[in-house]
């Protein structure tokens, strides 16, 4: 956690915002820091006495940390130096289904595609026509929908997953910009390699059989991007901070889609704007049903269209969530989630860009 982007954003206690109480926090303690990075530590809240932990460089800005360490222990305290035998033999050992061979799946998907094409053995013909690189492809196309009047301010990447969003957004301007995950895997793998630039991970062949891959990637210029675990619906910011806010492929992973986009109106500036690509690929695990924009009730006049519902929820009318407002571009956007090398999921993500008035 850079103390320079931490001032910079003033981020508020998330705890205290539930109760529309927008209090800064303030780094309590420091126990490891490398110049400006803060490795580890605690950040307080002066008021309600809350307390959020810093491991590994990534603060915990939620708003239940207890829930939240609790439900993640195991990914928080995960070792990430098993020698690759040894890991092979743990893999096997702990079999299909459980939360390492989760946690190695998930994992082998979004790092590939994030950062696989800087992988120098990596091969093209294999992964089932996929090939990686489909994440920066698709911030293209949604940059591309982009004001160039935008106001000053950060820029904000919601469920950035591995990172490579956070690196190319920072490349590709003056920004500073913050990339926040709920999951704690993803996010300390994405600071490693957007700030650190370097990826080590288990590349999944097929079944349980993996290929530890270590490269170095292009990183996020000095100073200029960090990753956080936050949650969405609840982000720890004033109002209005960010000038772009900026979801690939989140919005149908939330629990309350709606509340998602009002939390992200909240944090956009005065003539800021969202981007967002979303391949409506719901799930009851994830969102309850009534939640889903799209995908179900077929019989009313949306006909179940998850496009026009999302087109409503960012215009005028009684289902607007907040203030942003939909421009009139639109796109579609190809992207592929890699299983192993005889698998992966294609789909199709729907692009929409909103500016807050």
């Amino acid at each position: 956690m850079f103390i320079s982007i931490f001032n910079s954003l003033r981020p508020v206690c998330p705890n205290c915002r539930m109760r529309k109480e927008a209090i800064r926090l303030e780094v309590a303690t420091v126990e490891e820091q490398q110049g400006d990075d803060v490795i580890s530590g605690i950040v307080r809240c002066g008021n309600c006495g809350a307390e959020y932990p810093v491991i590994d460089g990534l603060p915990v800005l939620v708003p239940d940390v207890r829930r939240y360490i609790q439900d993640n222990l195991f990914y928080l305290l995960a070792r990430t130096d098993l020698p690759p035998a040894v890991e092979s033999l743990i893999g096997d050992a702990s079999g299909p289904g459980s939360m390492f061979d989760s946690a190695r799946q998930h994992l082998s998907s979004y790092v590939w595609d994030h950062w696989g094409e800087f992988d120098p053995d990596e091969r093209a013909p294999e992964n089932a026509g996929a090939r990686p690189g489909a994440i920066a492809r698709a911030l293209r196309s949604v940059m591309a929908m982009a004001a160039d009047d935008l106001p000053e301010g950060p820029v904000l990447d919601i469920g950035c997953g591995a990172g490579r969003s956070v690196r190319e957004l920072a490349a590709g301007g003056e920004r500073v910009v913050l990339g926040i995950d709920l999951g704690a895997s993803l996010a300390r793998t994405a600071r490693r390699a957007a700030i650190g630039g370097q990826v080590d991970y288990g590349r999944r062949r097929i079944g349980l059989t993996y290929d530890r891959r270590r490269f170095n990637v292009p990183q996020a210029p000095a100073g200029r991007a960090d990753i956080w675990i936050c949650d969405i619906l609840s982000l720890p910011f004033a109002d209005e901070t960010f000038a772009l806010t900026v979801g690939l492929n989140v919005l149908d992973c939330l629990g309350d889609p709606r509340g998602g986009l009002i939390e992200m109106d909240r944090v956009i500036a005065k003539g800021g704007e969202l981007l967002l690509a979303v391949p409506f690929d719901w799930s009851a695990a994830v969102t309850p049903v009534e939640g889903w924009i799209g995908g179900h009730s077929q019989r009313g006049p949306h006909r179940g269209s998850g496009e026009a519902i999302l087109d409503h929820l960012l215009t005028d009318g009684p289902m607007a969530a907040g203030a942003l407002r939909r421009k009139s571009s639109t796109a579609e956007i190809p992207w592929h989630v890699r299983l192993h090398e005889r698998s992966c999921m294609h789909y199709q993500a729907y692009a929409i860009a909103a500016r807050r008035g």
